[in-house]
């Protein structure tokens, strides 16, 4: 399996806290490729050795540095230039990669990834799920098609959990469109600069997985239980990725969520145990 992951030094905790999950529920053989523009090389050495040693040496991670990439892009002091990264992922990693699976750090695997890993791309070049949360929905959609003037928006796609067909991006390059629509979209249009980017951009090539299954928002137990009947027996023996969406993350001080609890024990059997 092959994994993705993109972040800056301030995220290494919570990637390690995602580590921990990831190779308690998949067993498998795993190569994670890190791509970054400034994470030290002590950091990454002690990254490959936590590694090595969580995974009892069935995982690897492999160091990805790009330079300037997206240097000038939009970015703030929540999203960094690193959240572009997965969308050029085709230009960086080994050519024998035919797909790529994308984590990012602030989630926690609870079961198996390998369905997922397996599903067919019927020709698209990602598969992500979308919040089915009816308000947050229609306001990203309304907000793209204005800034983008395209009315044919559809869904709105979370990109935190991204399958990349690597294979199909470097036979259809698409470099040139993610910099248009950088260098001439509005403010409102990057609000959350690589989702509404994929959600514009790759709009027609983007095939639907389960949101419950593979990107269930932590936020949302509530709605989740309301809409679905999916209780927290479903979550622990059914969801695969637990994705901690939001600014108000686990880990920081006095936040309050329901899975903050599984968090904290994952946090601190990673980090401390």
């Amino acid at each position: 399996m092959n994994i993705l992951v993109s972040c800056d030094t301030n995220y290494i905790k919570p990637l390690k806290t995602m580590f921990y999950s990831l190779f308690l529920t998949n067993k498998t053989n795993i190569d994670i490729y890190i791509m970054h523009s400034s994470i030290s090389d002590e950091n990454i050495k002690l990254l490959e050795d936590f590694v090595k040693e969580q995974s009892n040496n069935k995982a690897r991670l492999i160091n990805v540095r790009v330079e300037d990439e997206f240097s000038g892009a939009l970015t703030t002091f929540y999203y960094t230039s690193e959240m572009y990264y997965r969308l050029l992922a085709y230009k960086y990693l080994p050519e024998d990669l035919d797909r790529v699976l994308y984590l990012d750090p602030d989630i926690l695997v609870l079961n198996s990834l390998e369905t997922l890993y397996k599903s067919d791309f019927c020709d698209n070049l990602f598969m992500a799920a979308i919040h089915t949360i009816p308000t947050v929905q229609s306001a990203n959609k309304a907000r793209l098609k204005v800034t983008s003037e395209k009315s044919d928006i559809v869904n709105y796609y979370n990109s935190g959990i991204l399958m990349i067909n690597l294979a199909r991006a470097r036979q259809n390059s698409y470099e040139d469109k993610i910099v248009k629509y950088i260098n001439s979209t509005p403010k409102a249009g990057l609000m959350m600069p690589d989702q509404d980017l994929l959600n514009v951009v790759f709009r027609k090539e983007i095939k639907e997985i389960s949101e419950l299954k593979y990107n269930y928002d932590a936020r949302r137990f509530s709605a989740y239980k309301l809409m679905y009947n999916y209780d927290i027996e479903d979550v622990m023996a059914k969801t695969s990725i637990l994705h901690f969406c939001g600014k108000r993350k686990p880990w920081l001080e006095n936040s309050i969520g329901k899975f903050n609890s599984l968090y904290k024990f994952m946090w601190q059997k990673a980090l401390y145990d």
